[in-house]
C-alpha cells in the first residue's frame, strides 16, 4: 500500500513487493522546491523466493523515484539476472492543518480530515513525548577576532558574539539545544560559525555542536551552554544578544502524554462523545477535535511559556497479515503551550489553620521569618561585615534563644564563610554552631513523634510529621558538619598527640549521627570514610567512598576523588595513584577548550 495526497502534504505510503532475490537495497527520492529532497532508503536481506512489505510518507504533487538494486554484498546472485514482481498502493487521508497547536486553556483544536481517493479508516492517535523549555542568555560578550584570516577582503574584521545560557536539570535526561532562527540553516544563512557547547561547573565538555544540534545524555546538575556567533556587523550581532535557546528534552515513557479526541467541542470538559475512529468516504470531511492534557499529566517544575511536542498521525497501514496493523508512517507536529500554574490556596488554607494565633503572633513570626532570611544574604567579606553579622546574629540569638531554625541559618551561614585564614578556627566556630543546633532540640520528643504515623486525613497531623522531618533533617545536619570540622581539625595538627577525649567526641558524635540518618548514604558518607580512614580501615574507607561516587546521580565532585586519591596512597598502590592522577586532568579540565 502507498499513500498520497495533494498539496504538499505527508501521507503514509506503503509498497508490498515480491521480489526473488538474495539481497536488494531500496531508495526512493524526492525533488522538493526550496527544501531539503526527501529520501528513504532501506536494506533487505531474501534468503529464498518470499514477499515483504514496506510502508514510507510521500509528498502530495511531487514525482516520485523508486530504485532497486541489488547490494554489493550479495554473493553469486548480484551476478544473475533476477526478477522482482512489486506493488504500489496509495492511499492518503487529507488534515486541513497541517501543525496542531494548543495555546494551553482548556479549549480543543478542530481538525477535519478527508479523503481523496478511496474510503480510508480515519484512527487519530496524538503523543506528546518532549518538552522545550525557553532560556535567555545571562551574558553576552563581543570580540573582534585579531588574525589575519578573520578579515573580509573588503577589510572588515569579522566579530563573534559569545552568548552564555544555564539551565539546571532536576534529574537526569536526553536534552537538545534548539535555536529557531539559527539551526537546520547553513547556505542562505547570514551567519557563519554557529558553534555551541555544553558544559558542567567542573568545566568538563559535554556536547558541542553546529546548525544541526544533537542530543546528548546529561546527569543531574547545573550546565553552562555558551554559543558562539560570527558576524563583520556588530549592530547585527547587537540585535542578538537577548536570542532565544529553547532546551529541548525527551520525556520518559511513563511521563509521555497521551492526548484524547472527541466528536464535540465541550468533550474535554464532560468528558462525553470520545472519538476513536471512522471510516471517511471520499470527498465527504469528517471533523473532530483532539484535547489539551489534563492539568494532572504535565510535567513537574516545567515552567509556564514551555513547550511540550509531540506527533499524530491519522491513519493505520494493514499489511499482508490484516491483524499486523501499524500506524501511518506519516505523522504531523502537535504541540501545545504550558499554561501559568494554579494559584497555590495552601497560603489561605495555612492562614485559617492559624486562626488562633492573634494577629500579633502572627505578624512576630513573618518579622521572625524575615529576619532569618536576611541574615542568610548578609556577606561576611571584610572585617566591617563580619563585625555587623555577629551583632545580628547575637541580637536573634538573645530575641529567639533556642529556636532551631534560626540556629541552623547561622550554622549553614559559618560553614559557608571561609575567609578566615585561621582554618582551625573557623572549624570550632563550626562546632559551636552545630552544638547549639543539636542543643536546641529535644531528641527524645522528637524520635517518638518521628515513630508515630500521622492520619492522612489529619492536616495538623501532616504538618506536624513535616515539620518533624525537617528538624531531624536540621539535627543530622549539624551533628555531620560537627564530625567534619573535628576530623579537619584532627587533620590540621599531624604532630600533636590527640587526646583520647578528642577522639571520644568524634565518635560520640558519629554513634548519634546514625541514629537518625544512613551515614553512608550520599549526602553524610563522606564522614563515614573519614572515621574508616582515621580507625586504619583505609580498604573500608575507599570501598564506602567509591560505593558513593557511583550512586552519586550528580556531576562528579572533586573532593571526593581527591579524597579517593589520599587513600589509594596510604594504602600503598602507587600504580592505581598515578593513574587516577592522569584521570583528574580529564574529569576536572583546568579550563574550557576554545571554539
Amino acid at each position: 500500500m502507498c499513500q498520497l495526497g495533494p498539496r504538499g502534504r505527508k501521507l503514509p505510503c506503503a509498497h508490498q513487493p515480491l521480489i526473488l532475490l538474495e539481497g536488494s537495497f531500496w531508495i526512493l527520492f524526492r525533488m522538493c522546491p526550496l527544501k531539503r529532497p526527501i529520501k528513504w532508503e532501506s536494506v533487505v536481506t531474501f534468503s529464498s523466493p518470499s514477499i515483504k512489505n514496506f510502508s514510507f510518507p510521500v509528498e502530495g504533487g511531487l514525482t516520485l523515484e523508486l530504485s532497486i538494486a541489488q547490494f554489493w554484498s550479495s554473493g553469486n546472485a548480484s551476478h544473475e539476472p533476477t526478477c522482482v514482481d512489486f506493488e504500489i498502493v496509495f492511499h492518503g487521508i487529507f488534515i486541513d492543518q497541517k501543525v496542531i497547536a494548543l495555546d494551553g486553556s482548556e479549549s480543543p483544536m478542530r481538525i477535519v480530515a478527508r479523503s481523496l481517493l478511496a474510503s480510508e479508516r480515519l484512527v487519530p492517535v496524538a503523543t506528546l513525548n518532549k518538552i522545550k523549555i525557553p532560556y535567555r542568555p545571562v551574558d553576552s560578550n563581543f570580540c573582534p577576532l585579531p588574525t589575519s584570516r578573520d578579515r573580509l577582503p573588503s577589510g572588515k574584521q569579522i566579530i563573534a558574539l559569545t552568548l552564555t545560557y544555564k539551565f539546571k536539570l532536576e534529574d537526569g535526561a536526553e536534552v537538545k539545544p534548539h535555536l529557531p532562527l539559527l539551526n537546520n540553516r547553513i547556505y542562505d544563512n547570514k551567519f557563519e560559525s554557529q558553534f555551541y557547547r555544553i558544559s558542567d561547573s567542573n568545566k568538563c565538555v559535554y556536547s558541542s555542536g553546529d546548525v544541526y544540534p544533537s542530543y546528548v545524555k546529561l546527569p543531574k546538575g547545573e550546565y553552562t551552554l555558551q554559543l558562539y556567533i560570527r558576524h563583520e556587523n556588530v549592530q547585527i550581532l547587537e540585535k542578538l544578544k537577548q536570542l532565544v535557546l529553547f532546551i529541548e528534552r525527551k520525556l520518559e515513557k511513563k511521563d509521555c502524554i497521551q492526548l484524547s479526541f472527541y466528536s464535540e467541542p465541550d468533550g474535554p470538559i464532560t468528558g462525553n462523545a470520545a472519538f476513536k475512529s471512522s471510516v471517511l468516504v471520499p470527498g465527504e470531511p469528517e471533523a473532530f477535535y483532539v484535547g489539551p492534557p489534563s492539568r494532572e499529566k504535565l510535567p513537574k517544575g516545567a515552567p509556564p511559556g514551555s513547550v511540550l511536542v509531540g506527533s499524530i498521525t491519522y491513519g493505520i497501514v494493514s499489511s499482508f497479515n490484516k491483524k499486523d496493523e501499524q500506524h501511518a508512517p506519516a505523522s504531523y507536529s502537535i504541540l501545545c503551550i504550558i499554561p501559568p500554574s494554579k494559584v497555590d490556596d495552601t497560603k489561605e488554607k495555612g492562614v485559617s489553620v492559624e486562626t488562633e494565633k492573634s494577629i500579633s503572633e502572627r505578624l512576630n513570626d513573618e518579622v521572625r521569618d524575615t529576619k532569618i532570611k536576611f541574615l542568610s544574604g548578609l556577606k561576611q567579606d571584610n572585617e566591617d561585615n563580619k563585625s555587623a553579622w555577629t551583632e545580628l546574629v547575637a541580637s536573634l540569638k538573645s530575641e529567639y534563644p533556642k529556636y532551631t531554625p534560626l540556629l541552623a541559618k547561622i550554622l549553614e551561614c559559618v560553614h559557608q564563610e571561609s575567609t578566615s585564614d585561621d582554618k582551625i578556627s573557623h572549624h570550632k566556630e563550626v562546632i559551636v554552631a552545630a552544638d547549639e543546633v543539636v542543643d536546641s532540640i529535644d531528641k527524645e520528643q522528637l524520635a517518638k513523634l518521628l515513630v508515630l504515623k500521622p492520619d492522612p486525613e489529619d492536616e495538623e497531623s501532616q504538618k506536624t510529621k513535616k515539620k518533624m522531618e525537617e528538624t531531624r533533617d536540621q539535627l543530622a545536619d549539624a551533628l555531620y558538619q560537627k564530625g567534619l570540622a573535628l576530623a579537619e581539625i584532627e587533620s590540621l595538627k599531624p604532630d600533636e598527640s590527640t587526646e583520647a577525649s578528642a577522639k571520644d567526641v568524634f565518635e560520640e558524635n558519629y554513634k548519634e549521627l546514625i541514629k537518625w540518618v544512613d551515614a553512608k548514604s550520599t549526602k553524610y558518607g563522606t564522614l563515614t570514610v573519614l572515621r574508616e580512614r582515621r580507625c586504619g580501615r583505609c580498604g573500608t574507607a575507599l570501598k564506602v567512598l567509591n560505593d558513593m561516587i557511583q550512586e552519586d546521580s550528580e556531576q562528579p565532585k572533586k573532593k571526593l576523588y581527591d579524597l579517593k586519591i589520599q587513600l589509594i596512597e596510604e594504602i600503598g598502590w602507587a600504580h592505581v595513584s598515578a593513574y587516577e592522577k592522569q584521570w583528574m586532568h580529564v574529569r576536572f579540565p583546568p579550563s574550557l577548550p576554545p571554539f
